[in-house]
């Protein structure tokens, strides 16, 4: 079975440069309008669940809200959403709304995309629980632990192709992990597309296609 994976709009997080992981910040209008206009092209995707799966956390919920709204505008018929604690992104503890920029310099005293080059999705996350001082931050086994688990449960329940709006540190920890050759952008644009094929009900992901958009001819 095949997930297609789609990133939340842009949040104020997002557009501040912070680190959001638990913390929930509103989408931007900006990010509002462009999930609209995702909506619009969800038929293209071919024959789907009907049903979108999506973390519980605000900004996933408000982004299928508007792919609903556009797909149900141009003729479609409105997903029924599922909110799932086991598709949050990565927590952060002491970290969440910190800046990335400041984060990361802590980490390895690099950029994201330079860190992300010399240390592993799984390494990056485990170095910053590491340096948590509260010892609040999830460790990449907690969060794979957990994610992995919720996926599980979508491919025992579906049997099509199923839409998850999810976050971008997972899209990058999986596209890392399971194809990082495929990982030319660290950090995938809001609204991206990225497309994964489970061959049974255990989280075995293999990476078709990483932060693409959805085309005509999809």
């Amino acid at each position: 079975m095949d997930i297609y994976f789609i990133r939340h709009g842009e949040t104020y997080f997002n557009r501040l440069n912070k680190m959001q992981g638990w913390s929930d910040t509103p989408l931007t209008k900006s990010g509002h309008e462009e999930a609209y206009k995702m909506g619009r092209t969800l038929g293209n995707l071919g024959d789907l669940s009907g049903t979108i799966y999506c973390s519980d956390m605000n900004r996933s919920v408000q982004t299928v809200a508007e792919l609903n709204s556009s797909f149900k505008f141009a003729g479609g018929k409105p997903f029924k959403m599922v909110t799932m604690p086991e598709l949050r992104e990565q927590f952060y503890g002491s970290f969440e709304g910190q800046s990335k920029e400041e984060t990361y310099s802590k980490i390895s005293g690099k950029s994201e995309e330079e860190t992300l080059k010399q240390m592993s999705a799984n390494e990056i996350q485990d170095k910053l629980a590491k340096l948590d001082p509260n010892h609040l931050a999830e460790t990449s086994k907690q969060f794979w632990n957990r994610f992995s688990k919720g996926i599980e449960q979508i491919l025992q329940k579906e049997t099509k192709p199923v839409i998850v709006v999810t976050h971008s540190a997972i899209l990058t920890a999986l596209v890392n992990t399971y194809a990082p050759f495929l990982l030319d952008k660290v950090e995938p644009g809001n609204l991206s597309l990225t497309k994964v094929h489970f061959d049974g009900e255990k989280f075995e992901p293999k990476i078709v296609y990483y932060n693409e958009k959805i085309e005509e001819d999809i």
